[in-house]
């Protein structure tokens, strides 16, 4: 019986239940001298004594939860920290079985009514936490793509020229005016609304079609990527401190250049060889918020000052609140709360 069917039994009939029970069937000689001495009791049980049974018993269902709160959280920073390691392995991967060349057609964390980089302002779901508020506050600020030459000089182009000799050439770009996507809410609006197909994991995909009234079976990305140009908007990681860069293992004032890592990109593109087969998710956002990974490139200076090229390199990859795979360790670890 439950403990409510107990509670609810008259005294005489609870008597007679613990009467009934064979005390030679209770193991242990402490517990069996425990129960005769409540088995002789004219009562049974008492009041006070049903009502420790219960608290104790709301304890151990308190305590019970709590562990069970902390194992989920600790299930998906394993899972974060696991996804981040494959990434950054198989863009490393992708390379070396490319020439040299890493996938292109990432997320450019921008949005644009023409569906193109030119005027574009930062994508409005991303997380405070990744890129505060329109793109700055956040440990990655917008920011556009700049030029110099070995001596430090400016230098047209220098940074895409880089970007470029190492395949990346094009990014996606939510466009706003995209049918089904220009329906005059605010993009959170757009998301959540339950009259259309567009949700945070697809907003940047390739547009499949349209349906009666606007649905989608895509998201808003444009038709095509857009060519990245010398002084596009792009997102970089905020090395203007020692404390932020030593976050990513970087040096103060480094130049780290931050694409998010979406479904369009060739890394997952079956036609590849060392594609991977499904895009990671990042679940400690809210469900209208950029659900995505982010990729860091270095773009630097190869060589001493007065000598060298600029040159881009795969540096890091970060998670949709901004965290590096180390911080994401420590939340598995309990030694830190992202």
């Amino acid at each position: 019986m439950t403990l409510t069917q107990l509670m609810g039994l008259s005294k005489a009939d609870l008597k007679n239940r613990i009467q009934s029970i064979d005390a030679a069937g209770v193991k242990g000689r402490g517990l069996r001298r425990k129960f005769e001495k409540i088995r002789r009791k004219e009562g049974g049980f008492t009041l006070l004594e049903l009502l420790v049974v219960v608290a104790i018993l709301a304890a151990i269902g308190s305590l019970g939860a709590l562990m069970l709160q902390d194992t989920d959280r600790k299930a998906a920073a394993g899972a974060h920290v696991a996804m981040m390691g494959e990434l950054s392995n198989a863009i490393q991967v992708y390379a070396v079985t490319h020439q040299g060349k890493y996938p292109d057609n990432w997320d450019s964390l921008m949005q644009n009514a023409a569906g193109a980089l030119t005027g574009a302002a930062p994508l409005e779901v991303l997380s405070e936490d990744l890129a505060g508020t329109g793109g700055t506050g956040g440990p990655i600020i917008a920011d556009t793509l700049q030029g110099w030459d070995s001596t430090g000089a400016a230098a047209a182009n220098a940074e895409l020229d880089a970007l470029n000799e190492k395949g990346i050439t094009q990014v996606r770009v939510v466009d706003t005016a995209a049918d089904g996507c220009a329906d005059g809410v605010a993009m959170k609006g757009l998301i959540n609304s339950k009259s259309n197909n567009v949700v945070a994991t697809n907003i940047y995909k390739m547009p499949i079609g349209t349906v009666a009234g606007g649905d989608r079976a895509g998201g808003c990305g444009a038709t095509t990527s857009a060519p990245l140009a010398a002084g596009d908007p792009v997102f970089v990681w905020d090395t203007s401190t020692a404390a932020n860069a030593d976050r990513v293992k970087a040096k103060q004032d480094d130049r780290l250049v931050a694409f998010g890592i979406g479904p369009n990109a060739d890394l997952f593109d079956p036609t590849q060889i060392g594609a991977l087969a499904a895009v990671p998710v990042y679940r400690h956002v809210a469900p209208d918020e950029y659900a995505g990974f982010v990729a860091l490139f270095h773009v630097g200076n190869s060589g001493a000052a007065g000598g060298g090229t600029t040159t881009a390199r795969f540096h890091a990859i970060i998670d949709g609140a901004g965290d590096t795979q180390e911080e994401e360790l420590g939340e598995l670890d309990g030694v830190r709360a992202t």
